[in-house]
């Protein structure tokens, strides 16, 4: 079991804590689990209160003794319950007033109206924002643990096109994906933060299932197998000369990558072919223009110029209403983290950031090419941190 250092969970509190002052607040409340082991390192059932100045305050619910050993943070308490936060701070001589900072992208109107009527001498201001905005830039120990998910991915990637055959379901090959990632050290899920957004660890896409679009903010979705997930692999079996696409993800303490190859057994269609092509081309151009204090958005718009100007751009990243607005997204404690490659995020890249690019296209009834692959933002371009060779994997039927 490896724990978050101490020191990269003290300078991620002192960030935060530089921040509140910027802004004039007093303190902040953090409840969403992904946020407490940020700031924490730990997702036991917690609330973290963080003074402008001074130690934070960790008040666990369940398991208090996971807590302490999984957390360096010196102030480590029970609480009975969220409704005993007052009594459990003011045990400890701690009267919040002021300008308090709540999660209000993911905190329950019920919990924010709790908190107006407990914390009367409190304001409220929302800071998900800048939360995020901290955790967009990645410390060498959090890029690790992505380098480590990444070599996951590449395993599994490589596996499957010795396992790949003729017939087998789209499940059948989610299942050998899910237990290679295991095998390997995933830890399970992917933590998405976009309200109303899920995924499975991995879409095995074949031929026209892949074209299939779905409430995901993805460019690809799938049938699955229900209407209840409406996403990923289904029963659909795997033909000759149709694209497979597996969008693969997995997590090492914590944090996410994400990768897409294209399979086939046997032979593309020509034009799906020069679809793949074209996929390479974006992300050499965003290679060579993505460095930091390069616009999000300029990316973006080079992304689908050069869809379009190759002949693709109706099929880029989704078809008719389904299209999806972004060429690339953030990776890290969340598959949605900041910072977004698309039209209305106007950031510029900053050295640490880490970002999945996924160039991809839909075409109505014959599935979905393209590839993904996760970039480190350094001081002097991106440097990728996927490891997979960046082409279609060809599978020939005689093997099968």
């Amino acid at each position: 079991m490896e724990y978050v250092p101490r020191q990269e969970i003290k300078k991620r509190i002192d960030n935060f804590q530089s921040h509140l002052r910027e802004r004039d607040l007093a303190c902040a409340f953090i409840f969403q689990n992904v946020d407490v082991f940020y700031f924490a390192g730990t997702i036991q059932t917690s609330a973290l209160f963080v003074p402008v100045e001074g130690d934070p305050v960790l008040m666990v619910q369940k398991s208090l003794d996971r807590a302490r050993q999984e957390s360096p943070l010196e102030r480590i308490v029970p609480l009975k319950n969220l409704y005993h936060i007052p009594r459990t701070l003011h045990d400890l001589g701690i009267y919040p007033s002021g300008i308090a900072g709540l999660e209000l992208d993911v905190l329950p109107a019920y919990l924010y109206i709790w908190f107006q009527d407990v914390f009367k001498q409190c304001q409220t201001e929302d800071v998900s924002d800048s939360i995020r905005r901290l955790r967009m830039i990645k410390s060498a120990y959090e890029t690790e643990q992505i380098k480590k998910a990444s070599i996951i991915l590449h395993t599994g990637l490589t596996e499957i096109s010795g396992i790949l055959r003729e017939g087998m379901t789209e499940l059948e090959v989610d299942g050998y994906m899910g237990y290679i990632a295991r095998r390997e050290g995933h830890m399970g899920i992917m933590r998405m933060r976009g309200w109303n957004q899920e995924m499975t660890y991995v879409h095995v896409l074949s031929g026209k299932s892949g074209s299939v679009p779905s409430f995901l903010n993805s460019p690809q979705g799938g049938e699955g197998t229900t209407p209840a997930m409406a996403q990923g692999a289904g029963f659909k079996r795997i033909a000759r000369n149709e694209p497979v696409e597996i969008d693969y993800g997995a997590a090492v303490n914590g944090y996410i990558s994400d990768q897409s190859r294209t399979y086939v057994i046997g032979q593309l269609p020509e034009i799906m072919e020069k679809a793949h092509e074209c996929s390479k081309k974006i992300l050499m151009l965003m290679e060579k223009e993505g460095r930091p204090g390069t616009l999000c958005s300029d990316l973006y718009y080079m992304a689908v110029e050069e869809a379009r100007s190759n002949g693709f751009g109706d099929v880029f990243m989704g078809y008719g209403d389904s299209q999806a607005k972004f060429v690339g997204h953030g990776v890290g404690l969340e598959i949605d983290d900041l910072p977004l490659l698309s039209h209305n995020f106007k950031s510029r890249l900053q050295q640490g950031m880490v970002i999945a690019i996924e160039p991809k296209f839909v075409f109505p009834e014959l599935g979905v090419v393209g590839l993904e692959d996760v970039y480190e933002v350094t001081s002097s371009g991106l440097n990728r941190l996927t490891l997979t060779d960046q082409k279609i994997i060809y599978i020939t039927p005689e093997a099968n």
